[in-house]
């Protein structure tokens, strides 16, 4: 608790700071109105796990175990053996452990879970976070850990919407360092089927990630607003312009039911084995509400 206590002392400081410099915080263009610092006394929580069990609570969430996600630079198998619970944290993993599957010999394994088919959480609008330690990466390093959220009818996948709230990588970066990103991703939507994929990702931010952060998403209509430590870090508003030049297609907000996603995945591009093994600390997932005005 009092390491809590002293993070939220240090992230008030800084949010004071950061309000009184900043007019508003970054967006795709047009004036955000979500709130710079995140007020939680807004809010009811609807869903919470602070891994205290001595394992998995299989009712909130399914583990992939042998499951290998198409259409990505994905270079692992997802596997069972890389979830488990220790000193109140959900524990993701990756390594460098040949696993022959169908076939097919993976020399990388991670870990993978999400509350899809579920009772744990699906929802629509709102504000999630997850408080997570992640891994010291040295440069060109191949390790890929996220926190992000698919439709629930997901089976047009990649296709369709996909939500980073927070993606660790160096693979995706100019000096080849370890930055935070948030993306969001929309795909074809056309009845003509016209190719419409945006990758529109935030600037990335560069923090110490051997320490716990709490990383968020607020969700509205009309925004999708991206929290480090309950301070804004980039709205994506409904119908600004995409950043990407090839295509002429605004932003999208989804309007679904999302499940939740915990990874921790290994990019095809630089894989080394003596980059592994690393793992992913989650204190904690929860899932809030705004308060009926």
């Amino acid at each position: 608790m009092k390491r809590v206590q002293i993070q939220f002392a240090f992230t008030l400081i800084f949010a004071l700071i950061f309000v009184k410099i900043n007019a508003y915080h970054n967006s795709s263009g047009s004036k955000p109105t979500s709130p710079d610092v995140l007020n939680y006394a807004d809010f009811k929580e609807i869903f919470r796990d602070d891994f205290n069990q001595d394992k998995l609570n299989t009712t909130n969430w399914q583990v992939g175990d042998n499951l290998i996600r198409p259409f990505t630079n994905q270079y692992q198998l997802y596997t069972k053996d890389n979830i488990q619970i220790k000193d109140g944290n959900l524990i993701i993993s990756a390594q460098h452990n040949p696993t022959s599957h169908n076939g097919k010999i993976y020399e990388y394994t991670g870990g993978y879970l999400d509350s899809n088919f579920t009772t744990g959480i699906k929802f629509k609008y709102g504000y999630t976070e997850a408080r997570i330690k992640l891994p010291q990466l040295v440069a060109l390093d191949s390790s890929e850990p996220a926190f992000w959220a698919l439709p629930d009818d997901y089976s047009r996948w990649p296709f369709s919407v996909e939500l980073d709230i927070m993606e660790y990588s160096t693979v995706w970066t100019k000096d080849n360092k370890p930055y935070v990103f948030n993306t969001l991703i929309y795909g074809i939507r056309h009845q003509d089927q016209t190719n419409c994929t945006i990758y529109y990702r935030a600037p990335p931010l560069k923090l110490d990630f051997t320490q716990y952060h709490t990383y968020g998403m607020l969700w509205t209509e009309k925004e999708v607003t991206m929290y480090i430590d309950g301070i804004a870090h980039f709205t994506y508003v409904g119908n600004d312009p995409s950043n990407n030049s090839q295509v002429n297609c605004p932003i999208v907000i989804p309007n679904k039911n999302f499940f939740l996603i915990l990874d921790f995945a290994v990019q095809q591009k630089q894989a080394k084995p003596e980059h592994y093994p690393k793992q992913m600390y989650v204190d904690y997932v929860r899932v809030l509400k705004p308060k009926q005005k």
